[in-house]
């Protein structure tokens, strides 16, 4: 039963304030994530890689362009492997937040509650959904590195778990953050959920290369 391993991986750090929801803001990666990003492409290139996806914001494009160039691997980049479009409260730090009556019923429930102006986490788990089954339709029995962010990751994630959105704070991806789901047609198995951006690849894939 043939599947695809998929290497989900957060950003790295960014430039500006700790706690603001930039969303899908264009910000770039500080010095501290640069060093994280080059760590992980280093160690990437230890392993057999088909295809490099990311979404088309700078913060994902930098390493996902120097880890496609290293491999020599195809390189896609995708509108639907942003952030959660926030609407109105992006770019707000969560201080501000969490003085919007709404946004602290969002936290309690936040499969119901959407952003204003913006979208519902089951639209955001849709679009990036039908990235992977892109990805497990065209690249089976291979590996495929998509750079996203934390918030679609989790989506990703609970979906592979069979965990419903509402548990959606209950994961925490670090920046640079490291998860692998493999994907068989029976369904998804979660095999690391926020490993460390300077995880030894290698090691990791020799204890167990079989999809």
């Amino acid at each position: 039963m043939e599947g695809v391993r998929i290497l989900l991986i957060r950003h790295g750090e960014t430039v500006g304030p700790k706690g603001v929801l930039y969303s899908q803001q264009d910000v770039p990666l500080s010095e501290k994530g640069l060093y994280q990003s080059r760590k992980l492409v280093t160690g990437l290139k230890e392993i057999p890689l088909a295809a490099v996806y990311a979404s088309d914001l700078k913060r994902t494009v930098l390493p996902a362009k120097w880890l496609a160039k290293e491999k020599k691997v195809p390189l896609y980049l995708r509108s639907d492997l942003r952030e959660i479009n926030f609407g109105l409260w992006s770019g707000k730090s969560f201080a501000e937040l969490l003085q919007i009556p709404e946004f602290s019923e969002r936290l309690k429930d936040p499969e119901k509650i959407s952003p204003p102006g913006g979208e519902s986490l089951k639209e955001l788990q849709k679009r990036g959904l039908e990235v992977l089954k892109e990805i497990q339709h065209q690249f089976r029995g291979s590996t495929v590195v998509v750079f996203s962010h934390g918030g679609l990751i989790r989506a990703l994630l609970l979906y592979a778990l069979g965990a419903g959105l509402r548990n959606f704070f209950r994961l925490h991806i670090d920046f640079a953050a490291v998860n692998m789901i493999d994907v068989f047609p029976a369904g998804p198995v979660v095999r690391l959920v926020n490993g460390p951006f300077d995880l030894n690849f290698k090691l990791l894939f020799e204890r167990d290369t079989k999809i």
